[in-house]
């Protein structure tokens, strides 16, 4: 298990499409895996302005505090809500002005393209700038254009492609558009066999089985996360406790390998997003 506080965080992750955001990597995975993920938890302070856009992998945010958070022409999301961006489905453009905390956690998708992590992207980047500039989401590059080279890309595109040598091709999106889920309409379901323990299936998406839910420990009780056979990531929303014994409270992040135990307990109780990445094989 590895695990994270975010007021511990100091190391700043690449924030891509610019903004005034700040990304704090809470949790990283294997760079040479199709199973790679970034967690980061993202402080917006102002303005952001990015094109709409699509992703070779897949998205969760869920926003935390403050101002709703947008992702798309009348599209927001309230704190306590989660919006799952599906790999190759377009969304955007992000516009707005807000004061908000939230987190993000990115990963390979079902097709199983995987994900590029932050000392690859930050590397890139640092080649990049001597041969454009990076605005408002776009990489625009100066002088002149090599064959089947844009002056205009989008800025994650043009980072892949920079890295792989080749072009993108997207997958093709299992999904129209992405999806916003509403965790406080959903009811709590008591474990049967754990006393104070309550879960929240939020989703499943694709053939890899992608899953999200809440977790909530009542005061006093404590219980196992089921074992899957894929990465999971757990966040604290509110509260405190013990997770494999070791402290976990309010923005804490850990990880958990596939098949791997964790108990999980609290004195005066807490509520956890569960988050399953696609099961790759």
């Amino acid at each position: 298990m590895h695990i994270a506080h975010a007021e511990d965080s100091s190391q700043a992750s690449n924030a891509i499409r610019g903004g005034k955001r700040d990304f704090r990597t809470l949790l990283r995975g294997n760079e040479d895996s199709p199973n790679n993920y970034r967690l980061s938890f993202v402080r917006q302070s102002g303005e952001l302005d990015v094109p709409r856009h699509r992703h070779n992998f897949d998205q969760i945010r869920m926003c935390l505090e403050g101002d709703p958070q947008n992702y798309g022409k009348d599209k927001w999301f309230a704190p306590g809500e989660i919006v799952y961006f599906p790999e190759g489905t377009p969304y955007g453009p992000e516009q707005s002005a807000s004061h908000r905390l939230s987190i993000t956690l990115q990963f390979g998708g079902a097709s199983g393209q995987g994900y590029i992590g932050a000392q690859r992207t930050a590397a890139a980047i640092e080649e990049m700038n001597a041969l454009g500039t990076f605005e408002k989401g776009v990489f625009i590059r100066s002088g002149e254009l090599g064959a089947g080279q844009r002056r205009n890309q989008d800025s994650y595109e043009a980072i892949w492609e920079h890295i792989n040598r080749r072009k993108l091709t997207y997958p093709k999106p299992r999904y129209e558009e992405p999806i916003q889920i509403k965790p406080a309409n959903f009811d709590w379901l008591p474990e049967a066999r754990q006393q104070g323990i309550a879960t929240k299936p939020l989703a499943v998406f694709s053939e890899r089985g992608c899953s999200i839910s809440m977790l909530k420990v009542d005061a006093g009780a404590s219980g196992e996360i089921e074992t899957r056979a894929c990465v999971r990531i757990g966040f604290v929303v509110k509260g405190e406790g013990e997770a494999n014994g070791e402290t976990i409270r309010k923005h804490t992040a850990f990880s958990l390998e596939p098949h791997e135990p964790c108990r999980i307990a609290s004195r005066d109780g807490a509520e956890l997003l569960v988050v399953g990445l696609p099961a790759m094989g």
